[in-house]
């Protein structure tokens, strides 16, 4: 059997006969005559997302007692956490704990218990007054466990409980319990809500007066009654160690309709057993008030048999925006878009509502729309419980910040309606009353813009007293680099290079709020220090010391002792902080003619060593003598001092020669103890207790190599003992003179300071800053000579000064000093936070330049342990260091609504797009300051090539209120010789047609009274109508502009002096993004995903269709997307509007179909990603691609993504091997209730363990391949990784899946050892820090 065919041979197509025999063989050839090679493959690799930056929406603000009476707190309540805080004496709110672990979020809330708060200042809370609290609310914990060994501080239940009420399903009664160092645990008990048919369980939530039943209400046809245990039922179980049950019955009760809104009225005055249920059912074209009344002493389910039919609404109350119970003849207001009015005695027979007027109904500032502002939000002052017999009183929130105050009387309807005015933030549900014992204090919060406390007096308008963080809505995203909008190519030019690395972080930009409370916000991750007080000064301050003032009480004040260029000063300063003075040189003994170089105070002796002098000061009497005349020799110049009780260390050169002096001080009497002769330069110095000895260690700089000396301080130890000298080297692990690890051989400079961290059993851990901006990190092993450790982290390019971080309370910290600014060193050099001075009058200040700190809680110790003095030039600032870290974020105020940004690093400016007023304009704000740099102006041709350029408010294209802005980018110009950067904004009009603007920018500087300032004039070079369509979205080349008109793309090219189209592609639907990606445009479409296309392709004629590539074959909506992986196998991370991520990969063969390689869900959509250096100068270096993560750009960059809700999400690629190791520990930490105590994974029953319960990581579906990074944060916060590995089958499977992240050899060194596990679950943490380690 023969086949005829065509074979291609000697370039022509030539006829054949081919046997059976030969076709045969030739398809079971192992090779191809063809040689095609085999189709590429799409990388396998996992996501690790974590949350850097909560949310700051509040939905609910609930004052609760969830510790004991003793606090008032007050809990925060957002979409998926909850922030405790208590109202202090300063009437500030000082946050207490957080809970975020619920894996789901927080639909509905209440308060459970009625609060206890004292009637007097001096009145203890055990026999405080009972108010009780109708608009209770939510906070989440554990109610089933108490923390061991704190059973005498915890043997009473708190007065109230928070119920939540979770999308998944559960229902979660909270409190906190005393923990271990004045810690706080939470407690919580969860009650499954059954019946998974229901439509959101929980929408509806409301608790009676007496806390005896609590309904949750579908959305519609079904509400669920519980009836609880009473609090002292409750406490009972509690006191006896009993399980905690709060739920004592439940019946389900059907309606026909929808259910608009359930509450529960008060009961009549002195019949406490009566619960009246009101309920308001939507039905086709009617609205049914329905009432149940029961007694609560009687079977409740007889009660709700069978459906009360309800009395029909007017059509005026049938849809109303709020109903709130009063306390008064069973009555409630009801509040509707235009009528205010009250029903009572609903139980007498159909709803009869009295109307009524509200003061001042005029709209505000802050009001956003057309219509009239609505009421959203009220809450319940607290008073004394005789009050609330005959009387009620409600204050009433408009969005729009207006607020009313009502006054109810048990015999006239509305007895007083009072205009509060207005505060300066939008109100939305987070409203309450907080209790306080000289006037109410309220706490406001909404959906765009900050919140704030409020402090109201009798008949005082409201008082701003405090600001509550809110930077949401945020709609775009920058970066002050050029990492986000460069060509994707160019990422990877210097990935070989380790040393390339920026000398300060990026910024991170975002548009929030919106009308006249918009801002430009900066997103900053630290350490808070609250400025209490700003002293200036004449002179520059190089350092300061707090010290008593014998002369006076503690509360006549203190003095600060400062050092100044050429000399010293003396500014004492009240008990409260207040009329701060200076002193004259006469009325106090120390010196003041020189600088002081080191003071203490200790024993009730100050000690001051200057230049000059050394001065010991005691109560009675005091000393001062001149240094030389100390040491016995009159040439000697003092370089730098340190005291420590009863020594003093000095280092002192005479001509070249440097030596260490070491002082005893008896008495006023300063004698010598050792004279050390130093080869070399004495840098620094201090004394500490080393090895349970006093030691001077001191920095010395020998043959430009720094070397940190430790010389003998006991006056028992004989003179001639040998110092210790440790030759320090960069990056080295050092064992004696052998160098086991060198990753650069670059010296560092000299030393600045010293601080001994920690003196473990045989080790002692030394820290020091250098003056080329490095702090270094020394593990000396005590037990054995000469051997050594020393690592080095670079924090900046001036000199680096590090203190000891006892006032931060923090174990073995320490605070450092460099470029300006300051931040916090814990754990002996593996983690740090910057400290950010904040001004709450100032939310735009930046951090002022630090030069020195000094802690003050020995002089005010009733201001608290954290009380700082930080040294900024000529001002010092007393300062509060807050104790975790935080957002802190900063504000620059534009007036209108943000809608755009971008960084110029050319301009080295933001540039954002502000609506005000409706109009749109554009604006380069400086990042540093918060200045606007604007000079817009007009451009007109007067003839032949030349323009004139005058001042105007709107440039051409902008200030119109019928076009908004679609997008906003930069477009560096690289064509014909002609080298241009520019910036395109693209906008809308009538959603029909568009407009491109092409705007071009110039620096200039003018001279001010101050000096020199910037300014930045713009004006439109060119202008395009665009009357095709719609506007959706640009992005730019080297040659040309991009533009998205209703469903094509176009191609734009300058060609004299006008756009021309040259390519074009029609697309299934609008692009929300534009791209280029190595040449080729990336399209991602509003709803059929990501389109690859070819527009260069030169067989394609000029105005014809561009070549598409790729595309997916599973239709996807895009909001944004970021080019992530390595260069050869590069995936396109995609976000969409339902919170999912996606990374797709396009095959290397054309026409081949994109490649889901992961996916993840998010809490929020991801509005913008970004990339950048956003972490400080060490962390960038120590983000360096290990244990398995894949490098996604620069060396050190960190790819970020912002949500709608304000949150700042984070992003790492995985290879298989980290992805299955880190994805085995999430799956296991979802069935510990210690990690995730709300994981539904809880509830399985045994019998599902293989269906449901199996930890072994599943590479399918793709949502598998996404890591929680939040819930590893808690396995590494709660270090919980030996639990989770207790059974021995997960411990095996757990060294299997570590084995190939072994880096550094750990494992292979343990080996050997008695215990193998340790090792493996040291590792394990040393990955788990390396993925967590903080981004801002």
């Amino acid at each position: 059997m023969s086949l005829q065919t065509f074979v291609f041979e000697n370039d022509e197509w030539v006829e054949r006969t081919i046997s059976a025999d030969e076709l045969m063989r030739d398809n079971s050839s192992s090779a191809r005559k063809t040689g095609r090679p085999p189709l590429s493959s799409p990388p396998t690799c996992g996501v690790l997302t974590r949350t850097i930056v909560d949310s700051p929406v509040i939905r609910w603000v609930l004052p609760v007692q969830l510790r004991s009476a003793r606090y008032n707190d007050v809990a925060l309540i957002g979409d998926h956490s909850i922030q405790i805080c208590e109202l202090g004496r300063d009437r500030q709110l000082h946050n207490v704990i957080k809970k975020n672990d619920f894996g789901s979020r927080i639909r509905n809330a209440v308060v459970m218990g009625s609060p206890q708060y004292s009637r007097k200042a001096s009145e203890s809370t055990e026999d405080g007054t009972r108010v009780k609290d109708e608009d209770g609310d939510t906070d989440t914990i554990d109610l089933g466990t108490t923390v061991p060994g704190f059973r005498d501080v915890n043997s009473q239940l708190p007065p109230q409980l928070l119920i939540l009420v979770l999308e998944q399903g559960d229902l979660v009664f909270l409190f906190l319990q005393q923990g271990h160092a004045r810690s706080w645990v939470w407690v919580s008990s969860t009650h499954t809500v059954p019946g998974h048919r229901l439509v959101c369980p929980g929408f509806h939530m409301a608790i009676d007066p007496s806390s005896n039943f609590l309904t949750l209400g579908c959305s519609e046809n079904l509400f669920i009654m519980y009836q609880l245990e009473s609090m002292e039922g409750l406490k009972e179980q509690y006191f006896l160690k009993r399980p905690l049950t709060p739920i004592k019955d439940q019946i389900a009760r059907s309606v026909k309709g929808i259910i608009h809104k359930i509450e529960f009225l008060h009961p009549t005055h002195g019949n406490e057993a009566q619960v009246i249920l009101m309920v308001i059912i939507v039905q086709p074209e009617v609205s049914k008030l329905a009432v149940y009344e029961w007694d609560s002493r009687l079977e409740m389910r007889d009660f709700f048999r069978k459906e009360v039919p309800g009395y029909r609404l007017d059509t005026d109350y049938r849809l109303p925006l709020m109903v709130v119970p009063l306390k008064v003849r069973n009555a409630f207001l009801i509040i509707t878009e235009r009528i205010t009015a009250t029903c009572s005695d609903i139980l007498a027979g159909p709803p009869v509502f009295m109307e009524f007027e509200l003061a001042n109904r005029e709209d505000t500032d802050l009001h956003h729309g057309t219509r009239e502002p609505l009421w959203t939000a009220w809450t319940r002052p607290i008073r004394h419980p005789p009050y609330h017999d005959r009387k009620d009183v409600i204050y009433l929130a408009r969005e729009d910040g207006f607020i009313n105050f009502l006054e109810c009387g048990d015999e006239s309807e509305i007895e007083t309606s009072v205009s509060m005015g207005s505060v300066d933030c939008n109100i939305d549900t987070a409203f309450a009353s907080l209790f306080h014992l000289f006037g109410d204090v309220l706490v406001t919060g909404g959906d765009s813009g900050p919140g704030a406390v409020w402090n109201v007096e009798a008949r005082q308008s409201p008082q701003r007293i405090g600001s509550i963080p809110n930077w949401s809505p945020t709609v775009d995203l920058a970066l002050t680099n050029d990492l986000a909008n460069g060509p994707f190519e160019e990422h990877y030019a210097n990935f070989g290079d380790m040393s390339v690395f920026p000398l300060r972080p990026d910024k991170v930009f975002t548009c929030s709020g919106r009308g006249i409370t918009g801002t430009i916000t900066e997103l900053r991750h630290g350490i808070q220090a609250r400025i209490g007080l700003e002293i200036m000064y004449s002179s520059i301050i190089r350092q300061c010391w707090a010290i008593s003032d014998f002369d006076g009480t503690v509360e006549d004040g203190f003095f600060l002792l400062l050092a100044l260029p050429n000399g010293s000063a003396v500014l004492h300063l009240h008990g409260d902080l207040s009329e701060p003075s200076e002193r004259e040189h006469d009325t106090i003994p120390y010196d003041l003619t020189s600088t002081t170089l080191a003071a203490q105070e200790a024993n009730d002796t100050i000690v001051q060593v200057t230049t000059n002098y050394i001065t010991v000061v005691t109560p009675d009497s005091y000393s001062q003598n001149l240094t030389s005349e100390v040491v016995k020799d009159h040439t000697v110049t003092v370089a730098h001092a340190a005291i420590r009780e009863h020594k003093i260390a000095l280092a002192v050169y005479s001509g070249l020669q440097f030596k260490v002096v070491l002082l005893s001080i008896d008495g006023l009497e300063v004698s010598v103890q050792h004279i050390f002769d130093v080869d070399g330069e004495v840098t620094c110095l201090t004394i500490e207790t080393y090895a349970f000895n006093t030691v001077v260690i001191a920095g010395l700089r020998q043959g430009g190599e720094s070397t940190l000396a430790i010389y003998p301080g006991e006056s028992e130890q004989p003179i001639s003992a040998a110092p210790i000298f440790i030759q320090l080297q960069p990056y080295a692990r050092i064992t004696g003179s052998d160098i086991a690890e060198i990753a650069d051989n670059d010296d560092f400079g000299a030393l600045t300071s010293i601080v001994l961290v920690a003196t473990d059993p045989g080790i002692g851990i030394i820290m020091a800053g250098t003056r080329s901006g490095e702090v270094l990190t020394i593990k000396n092993h005590t037990s054995q000579s000469g051997k050594y450790e020393v690592w080095r982290d670079r924090f900046g390019m001036s000199p680096s000064h590090v203190y000891p971080g006892r006032v931060a309370r923090k174990p073995n910290s320490v605070l450092v000093c460099c470029d300006t600014e300051l931040a916090i060193l814990t754990g002996a050099g593996e983690e740090m936070h910057r400290i950010l001075p904040t001004d709450g009058d100032t939310p735009s200040m930046s951090c002022p330049p630090i030069n020195s700190i000094t802690p003050l809680y020995e002089q005010i110790p009733e201001h608290g342990e954290t009380t700082l003095a930080i040294i900024s030039g000529s001002r010092i600032l007393i300062t509060e260091l807050q104790r975790e870290r935080k957002p802190v974020p900063r504000y620059f105020p534009l007036g209108g609504t943000p809608v755009k940004i971008i960084y110029s690093s050319k301009l080295e400016a933001l540039v954002t797009v502000v609506s005000r007023d409706g109009l749109p304009s554009l604006h380069f704000i400086d990042p540093t300051t918060g200045h606007d740099l604007s000079q817009p102006l007009e451009r007109k041709k007067v003839g032949g090539e030349s323009y004139n350029y005058s001042g105007v408010d709107y440039i051409t294209g902008l200030g119109n209120p019928e076009t908004r802005a679609i997008a906003l980018t930069t477009w560096t110009y690289r064509h014909g010789g002609v080298v241009a950067d520019w910036i395109v904004l693209a906008m809308r009009k009538r959603d029909k047609e568009g407009l491109l603007l092409i705007i071009s920018a110039g620096l200039e500087k003018v001279p001010t009274e101050s000096g020199v300032a910037r300014r930045i004039r713009f004006w439109t070079k060119f202008d395009r109508k665009i009357r095709d369509g719609p506007l959706w979205s640009v992005a730019t080349d080297e040659s040309g502009v991009f533009l998205c008109i209703g469903t094509h793309v176009q191609y734009h090219v300058i060609e004299q002096g006008r756009f021309t189209v040259v390519r074009q592609h029609e697309i299934p639907s609008p692009a929300s993004w534009m791209q280029v990606v190595n040449g080729r445009l990336h399209v991602f479409t509003t709803r059929h995903s990501l389109i690859v296309l070819d527009y260069k392709n030169d067989l394609v004629p000029e105005g014809e269709q561009m070549v598409r590539l790729h595309t997916d074959d599973t239709c996807r909506n895009s909001l944004h997307s970021i080019e992530v992986g390595g260069a050869k196998n590069a995936i396109t991370m995609l976000s969409d509007p339902m919170c999912g991520v996606h990374g797709l990969w396009a095959p290397s063969e054309d026409e081949r179909p994109l490649k889901l390689v992961f996916q993840a869900e998010l809490q929020a959509s991801v509005r913008r990603f970004a990339r950048g250096y956003t972490r400080v100068s060490n962390g960038s270096f120590k983000n360096r691609p290990r244990f398995g993560s894949i490098q996604s750009g620069p060396v050190g960059s960190d790819i970020l993504g912002l949500t709608i809700d304000g949150s700042l999400q984070h992003f790492s690629l995985l290879n298989e091997d980290a992805w299955r190791f880190l994805r085995f520990i999430q799956n296991l930490a979802l069935m510990s209730a210690k990690v995730c105590p709300h994981s539904p994974m809880l509830n399985v029953v045994a019998s599902d363990w293989n269906d449901h319960l199996d930890p072994e990581p599943k590479s399918e579906p793709k949502l598998k391949m996404h890591v929680d990074g939040d819930i590893l944060q808690r396995c590494l916060d709660r270090r919980v990784l030996e639990e989770l590995m207790a059974d021995p089958q997960h411990m095996k499977r757990f060294r299997e899946l570590l084995d190939p992240l072994d880096d550094d050899g750990l494992l292979q060194d343990s080996r050997e050892t008695e215990s193998p596990d340790f090792a493996h679950i040291t590792l394990a943490y040393q990955i788990l820090e390396y993925y967590l380690a903080p981004v801002l």
